[in-house]
């Protein structure tokens, strides 16, 4: 998802006739799509931070953000600048980023995302944003239109954008078990996945005939050697994430622990099998309960 983002915000850049996009990847060979645009590949965090007045942030989990934040940190000379964190982390770390950042005289905006990679691609995901409504203000021409459909502010506490993240992402995995629930259902009472998913389409809307289709077109299951859209180690983190806060707020979330068991789940097959998962792989694990294989017949066709 961040190679799309620093894709499209690169050619942004180049149409508008602004500085090219300077970016640092962990794995250097993922850059050259964006190279390839005109971006500019820098030899470390460091050499982005002291060329850029806005950093983006696009990482796995909360202790690679942390990381990530003390090479920022270590760079110095950071007044003024915004950090843009587009990671999906717990609102503590976010806290607790925001304010190692304040003492740097520098903003965070927490501004995490929905949607898949090639949502992404095509511009589609949806950015919340917290943190003080200049620093938004600033980015917003960034946001809408080029690197997402639209930015929705939230608070100006960055921690309130990671936490309705994880709420969303809490609804997003429900809403898989569920429907992952109703095709089996449908599946062993002989009606069949394909008339579900149009009812879902016809009442339901997008959102859930997109969940759908990823369990029906084998997405919860990728190729052999391809990448998930959406790792099932991040579902596991964000599921887990949840429930703890659901805690603290003195709450429980009883349909979040049956998506997360099925999760954890899913990651031993997973490792049984050498194999990577998207995080609707719960799908996998809901068959077996039922007594059908984990692969549906998309998967054992394409595979074959």
């Amino acid at each position: 998802m961040g190679r799309a983002m620093a894709s499209n915000l690169q050619n942004y850049l180049h149409a508008q006739g602004q500085p090219p996009l300077r970016f640092w990847n962990r794995t250097a060979c993922k850059g050259e799509t964006v190279t390839s645009l005109g971006g500019i590949q820098c030899d470390s965090v460091a050499d982005v931070v002291r060329a850029s007045t806005i950093i983006f942030v696009s990482t796995s989990n909360d202790e690679a953000l942390q990381i990530i934040v003390a090479q920022i940190i270590s760079a110095g000379n950071l007044t003024d600048k915004i950090i843009v964190d587009t990671t999906t982390v717990h609102p503590d770390t976010s806290k607790t980023v925001s304010a190692k950042l304040a003492r740097e005289n520098a903003f965070l905006v927490s501004g995490p995302i929905f949607g898949s990679a090639p949502m992404a691609t095509e511009r589609k995901i949806l950015m919340v944003a917290a943190g003080a409504r200049c620093t938004i203000h600033k980015i917003s021409p960034y946001i809408k239109g080029v690197i997402a459909r639209d930015i929705l502010e939230v608070a100006e506490e960055p921690e309130k954008a990671s936490l309705l993240k994880i709420i969303g992402n809490f609804l997003v995995s429900g809403l898989t078990e569920i429907i992952g629930e109703a095709h089996v259902f449908a599946e062993k009472s002989d009606m069949g996945c394909e008339i579900v998913e149009k009812l879902l389409e016809a009442q339901f809307g997008p959102l859930p005939t997109m969940i759908s289709k990823r369990l029906t077109q084998g997405i919860y299951m990728p190729a052999k050697g391809t990448s998930p859209w959406s790792h099932l180690d991040l579902a596991l983190k964000d599921v887990d994430h949840a429930i703890e806060c659901a805690a603290v707020a003195g709450t429980r979330l009883p349909v979040g622990e049956v998506v997360l068991d099925n999760l954890q789940r899913a990651k031993v097959f997973s490792q049984e099998r050498d194999r990577q998962l998207d995080s609707a792989a719960s799908y996998g694990i809901i068959r077996c309960d039922a007594g059908l294989d984990f692969e549906n017949d998309f998967v054992k066709n394409r595979d074959a």
